[in-house]
């Protein structure tokens, strides 16, 4: 209900384009195509054509452990506008916005701003490219190997390896 109320406020200044499966009640699935255009799901491979449509990546998640999409939006040089339950990397004022749960009125808020502000779209679309650096699954790799050694070093964790088994 988040994104259709951002959208309906929206209309005319930005369009809203929604990937993957959703369920609608019957008053919502009405209402709903005539401000977000229903992509229905995506093959992964495709996804790349959505984010390059896009200019900004909204994610009004209420509950997630951390959010895929967002790592990957980013890595698509999109700002990333979401709430704090994304579990998500993107630092507020940054590379997106981080908005509290449920507030469509800060969603509008911070599409309008970048919509005005070409400077901080592209400012944020490149802090996202650096960002998405920082977590490419080489990296997740380092910083695992590295947080294991200083566990190890500091005796706080013991690994017994038997290798005859």
């Amino acid at each position: 209900p988040y994104v259709l109320a951002a959208a309906r406020e929206l209309r005319g200044i930005a369009e809203f384009r929604w990937c993957g499966s959703i369920a609608l009640l019957p008053e919502a699935a009405r209402r709903f195509p005539e401000h977000v255009e229903l992509a229905g799901p995506v093959p992964r491979p495709q996804m790349a054509e959505h984010y390059a449509w896009a200019d900004v990546f909204l994610l009004p998640s209420i509950c997630e452990g951390s959010a895929t999409v967002c790592y990957e939006a980013l890595a698509a040089g999109l700002p990333v506008i979401t709430t704090p339950n994304a579990g998500s990397v993107v630092r507020d004022g940054i590379e997106g916005f981080i908005v509290s749960v449920r507030d469509w009125e800060s969603i509008v808020e911070k599409i309008l701003l970048l919509a005005r502000n070409r400077d901080l779209l592209e400012t944020m679309s490149r802090n996202a490219l650096e960002r998405a650096r920082e977590f490419t699954v080489e990296k997740y790799g380092e910083r695992l190997v590295g947080a294991l050694k200083a566990a190890w070093r500091d005796k706080e964790f013991q690994c017994n390896l038997d290798r005859s088994r």
